[in-house]
């Protein structure tokens, strides 16, 4: 019998024996997993061990690591090839364990084949998508909130096609030629019913259910969608990083999120791409799960008279600043 040759009595190999478990086909056509946050990471450790403690399994002279450190992804050594044969039943009944909670706390990366195969009993892949995009807002909340609080004059936006300062006045400057010229009045953030301007923004609500209820508010003539809202204020605004935090956590609820997954944008930089989608629009959104900077946002409209229109653009960097220039 040679390395690869294992083949056990019941005909199974080992690595066919590996992936004989409840949701291996699943979890292969979900692709990698991402990087857990710590709190998603003790969600999925208590999820195992309290099913470890309850089927009364036990592991004896083995070692499994769970890491981040390396390429994207979660690391798992498993048992040594010893569990095979009489112990295989135990260590299968982990693995699909330890598989349904990965799941379950949204750790896991769909392909965006564009496909959505119907589930059995839980659901669709696309119910499953929606759920891991609302676990990684939810993180992402977290990052923005740990994030230092600053202040300044303006509100400094610098993209791949020019910076713009917005005065806490909301005077509107654009640079050009290394010259500032002015542009007038920015027009007030929307936020559902409300227009607000620098200083309604610093008395807007940070609590993310309420959030969520002003961006599910019935649509005003020419208001922007609920996720173009959200966006526009973790960029174009001075949200401070509570805010930030309550609007990502909001944009969870939002129905029609789903998590695409990493990508890069269009300077290389990594991030992971999110999406929203309504009847006319369509709304792509590349988070830094690091900062939880937003890097790209594309907007493209999919119905009605502006059919095919899109809007891009590549945050290099936003921020507070005292001068212009």
């Amino acid at each position: 019998m040679t390395t690869y040759d294992d083949t056990e009595a019941n005909g199974m190999n080992e690595r066919g024996a590996l992936l004989d478990f409840p949701g291996a086909d699943e979890l292969a056509a979900a692709g990698h997993v991402e990087p857990l946050s710590e709190r998603a990471l003790a969600r999925v450790l208590a999820e195992v061990e309290a099913a470890v403690a309850t089927e009364g399994a036990t592991v004896t002279g083995t070692r499994a690591d769970v890491t981040t450190k390396a390429a994207p992804g979660v690391v798992v050594a498993m048992p040594e090839r010893r569990l095979l044969g009489r112990q295989f039943g135990r260590r299968r009944v982990l693995i699909g364990l330890l598989t349904t909670a990965a799941v379950a706390t949204g750790v896991v990366t769909y392909a965006n084949n564009g496909t959505t195969s119907a589930g059995t009993g839980t659901g669709t892949h696309s119910e499953a998508r929606a759920n891991t995009a609302t676990v990684f807002l939810d993180d992402i909340s977290t990052v923005a909130a740990s994030q230092s609080v600053s202040s300044g004059k303006y509100w400094k936006t610098r993209t791949t096609v020019g910076t713009t300062y917005i005065s806490q006045s909301m005077d509107y400057y654009v640079i050009n030629g290394g010259k500032a010229y002015r542009k007038g009045l920015r027009p007030d953030w929307q936020v559902g019913p409300k227009d607000l301007d620098w200083k309604g923004l610093e008395q807007l609500t940070t609590d993310s259910g309420k959030l969520l209820g002003l961006l599910q508010s019935p649509p005003r003539p020419k208001s922007i969608s609920p996720f173009d809202q959200a966006v526009t204020l973790l960029t174009d605004s001075p949200a401070s990083p509570k805010l930030r935090a309550g609007v990502f956590k909001a944009m969870g609820g939002l129905k029609g999120v789903k998590l695409l997954g990493q990508v890069k944008d269009s300077t290389g930089r990594g991030g992971t791409e999110v999406e929203f989608a309504e009847a006319k629009s369509l709304g792509q959104v590349i988070v830094d799960p690091k900062t939880s900077a937003i890097l790209e946002y594309t907007f493209t409209w999919t119905a009605g008279p502006s059919k095919g229109k899109v809007t891009h653009q590549t945050f290099l960097s936003t921020g507070f600043s005292d001068k212009i220039g």
